[in-house]
């Protein structure tokens, strides 16, 4: 038929451009009459994915740049290249706790690099009068910020302290809570709105702790809060959490697979390791210890880096602890219990791992 026919096409148009050289390529990116995809052609190299010899990888390049010169005198696909500010969140925070778990196995600094720089953007480019922007596209910030937006940012901002141990992460976490608080909090039912207080053209404001394609809001403020309770000692941010908690715990006990993040952030509230190391943080010692750290998987850890001349807040379980014969010394926490200094990369690794099997 005439769908057939096209495609049959496009295939013959690939001969015409690239004459003898048309069959590897077709062989090389699954191009057939039949198309790879509901009848389309679509080029990939999941059939053969390792690389060839350097002259027919080279050859193949040619071939891709004769195509993508035909290819561009059509108009060009419509393409979604707007900027979010929750989804970046998330991206950073992913980036961010990558970099840290495979720091001894690659150079994992340009991943920390491109965190760090998009978090930048969103914090320049898309926030106006202290306010965040929902999505940027062609040089302009639009749209209010969800709490989602709020609540991923929150995240990715500790995700970089804990990383790097600069305070102004720390800082935009606690400013990112604060808007929260003003903007969003239900005063009556507990938990936050999706939309701030003054946003314009809302029919009703919903609340909600279902997680979607993406966590919820609400879900990922409770992790947030959490973790700034631990790392600040401000009790503030744990009852803001465990007012979350209590608002939508109904729905999570009918529903628990529907509410990951938020029962997640509540076994963080509930029972998060504190790891403090003290110590300078780009000393070998310090290094050492961090990197016994990151090989282990412990999801509700807390993780706090202070120089010998800092202190803890005083309601931290750790709080007048320092180093140990001049060395970068880690302490294990939980509730007001803290365990014996741990000097040692592998005594550190040992209680590790013994905190990674009790989970």
């Amino acid at each position: 038929g005439e769908e057939g026919r096209y495609y049959v096409w496009i295939e013959a148009e690939i001969d015409a451009l690239l004459g003898p050289r048309a069959a590897a390529f077709k062989a090389a990116y699954d191009v057939g009459p039949e198309g790879n995809w509901e009848g389309k052609t679509i080029l990939h190299r999941r059939r053969a994915p390792e690389p060839g010899d350097v002259r027919a990888e080279a050859e193949l390049a040619e071939c891709r740049a004769v195509l993508f010169e035909a290819r561009a005198k059509r108009v060009a696909p419509d393409r979604d290249d707007k900027v979010l500010a929750d989804w970046n969140g998330l991206a950073i925070t992913a980036l961010t706790n990558a970099a840290a778990a495979f720091a001894g196995q690659h150079d994992t600094a340009p991943w920390l690099a491109a965190a760090v720089q998009a978090f930048e953007f969103i914090r320049g480019r898309m926030t106006e009068d202290g306010r965040l922007r929902h999505s940027w596209c062609a040089g302009r910030a639009q749209h209010p910020a969800s709490i989602d937006d709020y609540a991923n940012m929150a995240r990715a901002a500790l995700a970089l302290f804990e990383a790097t141990g600069t305070a102004a992460y720390l800082e935009q976490a606690e400013r990112c809570c604060a808007i929260a608080e003003r903007h969003f909090r239900d005063d009556a039912g507990g938990g936050y709105f999706f939309a701030a207080d003054d946003t314009e053209d809302l029919i009703t404001r919903s609340k909600s702790a279902t997680d979607t394609a993406t966590p919820a809001g609400n879900g990922t403020m409770v992790g947030v809060l959490a973790r700034l309770y631990f790392l600040t000692g401000e009790a503030a941010h744990r009852a803001r959490a465990d007012r979350i908690v209590a608002a939508f715990a109904g729905d999570a006990t009918r529903n628990p697979l529907a509410h990951a993040t938020l029962l997640n952030g509540n076994e963080l509230l509930q029972t998060a390791l504190q790891l403090v190391i003290v110590g300078a943080r780009e000393a070998a010692d310090t290094e050492a210890l961090l990197r016994a750290v990151h090989e282990v998987s412990l999801p509700n850890r807390v993780l706090c880096v202070i120089a010998p001349d800092q202190a803890l807040p005083e309601g931290h379980p750790a709080h007048g602890k320092g180093a140990t014969e001049g060395r970068a010394t880690a302490y294990l926490c939980r509730g007001t219990t803290c365990s014996a200094p741990l000097i040692e990369a592998t005594a550190l690794a040992d209680a590790l791992g013994t905190v990674d099997a009790a989970a």
